[in-house]
């Protein structure tokens, strides 16, 4: 591999300043440029002449050992099909490498930098050699990035995107208490749990039911997220249960596979459980089942199967790629039959649930699946809607859409915090 430097004058025009800057006053013009993105953070963020609706996003690091590349991946935008686009440049004269992308407005995305050696057993010059990676071992975040002590990491966060203002500033668990339940058929399942103080007093709280639970409560302070967004009046209050998914992915395939006899499960004996104490029971309209890629599918299954139980559904990113049968998910989405997901909703009955489904406009076929079984429910009767986000499958995106969801269900337009009908 051969170490790559920049062009002449880079795109960025604040990178082309630098180098002349460099030329002219050496290694005190790199320093004022690291004081300042110290101060500004990164990524730089500059307009596209003659295009409105972009921005010029440079995602820079600062050498700090001799590297033989560097390469960025940002989710959907720089990984798959697109690792190439993330292979970073370095300033000539300078320990600043750079990689600039033309991204749309609105757009999240979480990101991570990779530098690397010659003898680096994942990566060539071209990229990561499997194209698929999501994240690789010696991954760091940007340590110049605002968002980068918080739950997410490093993001690119263009103007119009969804806001993430309810959600920690910093990573790490919050309150919530941990419980084991083993059901009839033997099967053990552990669940996380929080339920706040304001549950104690005035109508019925709702009732937040998420799947990989353990990703929510421990990673990214999902109790703390609705805390915050019931104290600001956006959504009532609410209980949050986490159904653990595990680190296995052939496990986590086969709980939420769309699995009937977990559905049912859920539905029938984990969520007595940990309602059965509760001051009120929220009742199936604030029921709300969320969940993502798997876990979306899974929510969607819910909704078609028991909508008794669950009579609000938000799913993000559904896996449509999935149907009965699959260990692991196919080298590229198979052609011409309708996917699983819409032969289950054009065969089951119209029931009362409230379905939201949300998917990144960066998630390929997905986003024509979904536009597809959105149609066809919508055309069936059910209570639907269908948001197609700037971004990817990312933890960002859906916590964004998350509570953006909560809020669009459950709370009534012109009503206050405590409202429990549709707007």
């Amino acid at each position: 591999m051969t170490n790559p430097t920049a062009p002449a004058t880079p795109e960025s025009p604040r990178l082309a300043r630098l180098s002349d800057e460099v030329k002219a006053h050496g290694q005190a013009a790199l320093d004022r440029f690291w004081r300042e993105l110290a101060r500004t953070g990164t990524p730089l963020v500059e307009p596209v002449p003659g295009f409105p609706g972009v921005r010029l996003v440079t995602v820079v690091w600062r050498e700090d050992r001799p590297v033989e590349g560097v390469y960025l991946l940002a989710n959907r935008v720089t990984d798959k099909h697109r690792v190439r686009h993330g292979m970073m440049r370095r300033l000539d004269g300078t320990d600043v490498w750079y990689v600039g992308l033309r991204l749309p407005l609105g757009l999240r995305s979480t990101y991570r930098i990779h530098p690397f050696g010659a003898d680096d057993p994942h990566m060539t010059s071209d990229g990561p050699r499997s194209g698929t990676f999501r994240e690789l071992p010696d991954d760091r975040v940007d340590p110049l990035n605002r968002h980068a002590g918080g739950p997410f990491g490093s993001l690119i966060e263009l103007d119009g995107a969804p806001s993430l203002a309810q959600w920690p500033t910093t990573a790490g668990p919050h309150p919530g208490e941990a419980l084991g339940f083993t059901t009839a058929d033997g099967s053990v399942y552990r669940v996380r749990r929080f339920v706040p103080d304001t549950c104690e007093a005035g109508p019925a709280p709702g009732l937040l039911v998420v799947c990989d639970g353990e990703r929510w409560f421990d990673r990214y302070g999902i109790t703390a997220a609705i805390t915050a967004a019931v104290e600001a009046g956006r959504i009532p209050p609410m209980a949050v249960v986490g159904i653990e998914a595990g680190a296995d992915v052939a496990a986590r395939m086969r709980q939420l596979g769309a699995d009937p006899r977990f559905i049912d499960t859920l539905a029938d004996e984990l969520l007595p459980a940990v309602t059965k104490d509760l001051p009120r029971p929220p009742g199936p309209r604030n029921t709300v089942l969320c969940g993502q890629s798997l876990g979306g599918l899974t929510a969607l299954a819910a909704a078609l199967r028991r909508p008794d139980a669950f009579g609000t559904v938000l799913a993000h990113s559904a896996s449509t790629w999935w149907r009965p049968g699959m260990t692991a998910r196919p080298a590229r989405p198979a052609g011409g039959a309708e996917t699983w997901l819409y032969q289950q909703a054009a065969a089951a009955p119209v029931g009362d649930v409230r379905i939201r489904m949300d998917v990144g406009s960066n998630e390929g076929p997905m986003v024509d699946d979904l536009h597809r079984l959105h149609a066809l429910m919508a055309a069936r009767g059910f209570d639907v809607s269908l948001n197609v986000y700037t971004g990817g499958h990312d933890y960002s995106c859906w916590a964004a859409a998350l509570i953006e969801g909560l809020a669009e269900q459950l709370v009534p337009h012109g009503a206050g915090p405590w409202g429990t009908s549709r707007h």
